[in-house]
């Protein structure tokens, strides 16, 4: 199917399509034998158990994840957004189903990629070789990924409490950014769904680190202000990592 400039453009932001052009992007699109499909606010993309052969991203609105908590009542787990994708942890998992009901948040635009493209060499005549090869590679390195943040966040849950969870995650984030003053990838509502708590808990436990002096923010920049009591709280040692220059 024919796909415009517009969706293109938007396409080059996504992790899959990283590294390509629009011209990459547009010539290999007819491979992955693309559709798009638009749903409209609350009706279902997919229900909880159904199996998915392909792998969506969102092109405009967003999605959410929802599963059933006590007494029938519908809770919201995760949120998609524009540009990223759902499906991926089950697409290539065979018999598996989806693990939530996906629901569209309001309109919604989703185009969806061929699983049996990343399992198999292209059966047609094109010249995108070095493309194909390179969204491969990006799912590749999309599942490896996720693989490793399910691992932290199964860290994070053992935690003995939310105070511990927060502290671990700040120091992370200093160790990867080499700078005591940094900005959290994770929002306020995003960061409270990975910890699987309120957001109100996870931003009083932020003031209480505040008002004690071992950080400072503004929305989602941080500076951390006493590190060692930081790596206190989180169980580790800091006189064991290095001060970033």
């Amino acid at each position: 199917m024919k796909i415009d400039r517009e969706i293109t453009a938007g396409l080059c932001k996504n992790t899959i399509f990283e590294g390509l052009t629009q011209e990459q992007i547009a010539d290999i699109l007819p491979c992955i034998v693309a559709t798009i499909k638009t749903y409209g606010s609350e009706e279902c993309v997919g229900d909880k158990g159904e199996p998915i052969h392909n792998l969506g991203v969102v092109l405009d609105g967003s999605l959410k994840v929802c599963d059933e908590g006590p007494g029938g009542k519908q809770g919201v787990v995760a949120n998609i957004g524009k540009n990223e994708l759902f499906g991926e942890a089950v697409v290539f998992a065979t018999g598996a189903g989806l693990e939530h009901r996906v629901v569209a948040d309001k309109d919604t635009q989703v185009l969806y990629l061929s699983g049996d493209f990343f399992l198999s060499p292209c059966g047609k005549n094109c010249t995108g070789r070095e493309a194909h090869q390179g969204i491969v590679k990006n799912i590749l390195r999309l599942l490896s990924d996720r693989a490793l943040m399910l691992g932290k966040k199964i860290l994070y849950l053992t935690a003995p409490d939310l105070k511990t969870k927060i502290a671990m995650y700040l120091c992370e984030l200093y160790e990867l950014s080499g700078s005591r003053s940094f900005h959290m990838p994770l929002n306020r509502d995003r960061l409270a769904e990975f910890f699987s708590v309120a957001r109100p808990s996870l931003s009083r436990e932020l003031v209480n680190l505040k008002n004690q002096g071992i950080i400072d923010f503004h929305r989602s920049n941080v500076t951390i202000l006493d590190l060692d009591a930081l790596y206190e709280i989180a169980g580790r040692d800091a006189q064991n990592t290095n001060e970033p220059t």
